[in-house]
This record gives structure tokens, C-alpha cells and sequence, in this order.
């Protein structure tokens, strides 16, 4: 049967090229399979279909369960913003109740607290949060990839509006912590929000000087439900990740054009 044949019987629904794992599983080694072990034919008619009707059927590439990460700042000048957070997340997990994600939600402050520590999507449960106290950007950060990304497939996303007040890490420190993790598993990503004394280019200096790629990295606004944006647009780069095992370039596309439209400043 050729390409194009498997094609158009998963796109009527009819099969899976590969078989989708439907128990969570905390298994220590999970895989992919890769496009460069598979005929760059398919590849290429996956590309040419991601906006249309393939997507109404799930081709996992993913074998294995996704660790899913959030690191939200929830210190004091993240005030204002709580609904749109939990909005953002519920619908999330809503989205995703069926897919095979580990989800983690790790909050910090001047403190860190572990919200959710692998808990099956499909039973997760969030609540309404609460801003306030400093930011200890730094040290959980490093905890996080230190605890959470030893194996497996993870995908780690940073949300934060400000600088680290605590001094616990050195940025130093976590760039080499996040650097020695990185591989073809590990997805890290980082949304930043300029707070009063920033500039957008300040929250991708600050990302750089952590360890994230330039192209992981997004600036993002409150304003106009920003965060609940930053959800969804999450909620698309798990999808991705389930469908086709890695996260398209244009990922931040919606967040950095809801920025441009709602505030005077370049990104």
C-alpha cells in the first residue's frame, strides 16, 4: 500500500499508521518516531494536511505518555490575572481529557508549590489561584527540569512577568542545568510579559540568559485575556506534539500578534 493510500484511509477514519497507547503509562523511557526514520513523502503530505482534514484524526507519533509542565509566576504583579489562568487551564484539560498527558502545574512565589506532580489529565483539577509575594523564577525553574525532565517526553512552559527577586539560583546556574537536559525530548518554552521597567527585547535577554532558545521564547500581554490566550496557544503545541512529535516554528504566532494589537511596543 503506498503513502498516499495510508493517507487517505486515516483521513476517513478508518485506521492509525501507528497504534495509540490508550492506558497512562509512567513508564521511565518513551520514543518517538521520527520523520527522518520514516519516507520524507509522508512527511510531506502530513505538512500539507495539518490544515485540513487530517487533523480530525489523531496520528500518534508519541508512543508513550507526554509530560505536560506549567511554571506560572503567581507572585504579586501577576494580580489581575487569575481568572484568565484558570479559564486557560480548564479548557485545556478539557481539550485534552483524552490524550495520554501527565499533567504538572507548579506554582511559584517567593515559594514554590507543587499543584499537580503527575496526575492523568483525564482527572486533573484545578482551582482559582492567588497572586502574591516575590518571584523565585530561578530556583524553580531549575528544580522543575531537574525533577520533571530526567526521561520521558516533556514539554516545560514558563509563564512569568518579571525578573527573579530571590537570588536562591544563579541565572548561570540554570542555563547550564537547562542546557546539560536539552535533547530531541525535552521541549522547553518560555512567555514573558514586560513588566513596568522592561522592554520585549528585555524578556528575550533574560530567556536567552537562562538557556531558552530564541525560538521557544514569546513576549505575551494580559491585556485582552492574554493568559487565557496563552493557554490555548499551549493547547496547540500539545497537539502538535501528540500528532506529528515535535512543535511547529509559528507556535507563538497568535500570542505575538495579540501583543502588537493591544500594546504600542515591536516583539
Amino acid at each position: 500500500m503506498s503513502l498516499k493510500d495510508k493517507l487517505a484511509i486515516i483521513k476517513n477514519n478508518l485506521v492509525s499508521v501507528i497504534p495509540v497507547s490508550t492506558n497512562i503509562t509512567t513508564t521511565a523511557e518513551s520514543s518517538l518516531v521520527s520523520f527522518d526514520d520514516m519516507d520524507s513523502e509522508l512527511d510531506l503530505l502530513l505538512k500539507e494536511e495539518k490544515n485540513g482534514s487530517l487533523l480530525k484524526t489523531k496520528i500518534n507519533f508519541v508512543k508513550d505518555v507526554i509530560r505536560f509542565i506549567v511554571v506560572l509566576d503567581i507572585s504579586n504583579s501577576m494580580t489581575g490575572t487569575e481568572e484568565d489562568i484558570y479559564l486557560g487551564l480548564q479548557d485545556l484539560i478539557n481539550k485534552h481529557k483524552d490524550d495520554n498527558i501527565l499533567l504538572n502545574f507548579i506554582a511559584f512565589n517567593d515559594d514554590r508549590y507543587i499543584l499537580l506532580d503527575d496526575v492523568a489529565i483525564s482527572t486533573a483539577k484545578v482551582s482559582l489561584i492567588s497572586a502574591n509575594g516575590g518571584t523565585d523564577l530561578n530556583g524553580t525553574i531549575d528544580y522543575v527540569i531537574k525533577e520533571k525532565c530526567k526521561s520521558g517526553i516533556n514539554l516545560l512552559v514558563t509563564i512569568s512577568d518579571g525578573e527573579d527577586t530571590e537570588n536562591r539560583v544563579q541565572t548561570n546556574a540554570v542555563r547550564e542545568t537547562l542546557i546539560s537536559y536539552k535533547n530531541s525530548n525535552n521541549h522547553f518554552y518560555f512567555l514573558g510579559e514586560p513588566n513596568f521597567s522592561q522592554k520585549p527585547e528585555d524578556v528575550y535577554e533574560q530567556a536567552r540568559k537562562l538557556g531558552f532558545s530564541d525560538e521557544n521564547i514569546s513576549v505575551f500581554t494580559r491585556k485582552g485575556n492574554g493568559n487565557k490566550l496563552n493557554f490555548a496557544v499551549i493547547s496547540d503545541m500539545l497537539e502538535e506534539l501528540i500528532y506529528y512529535g515535535k512543535i511547529s516554528d509559528s507556535w507563538s504566532k497568535p500570542i505575538k500578534e495579540h501583543y502588537l494589537a493591544l500594546t504600542d511596543r515591536k516583539c
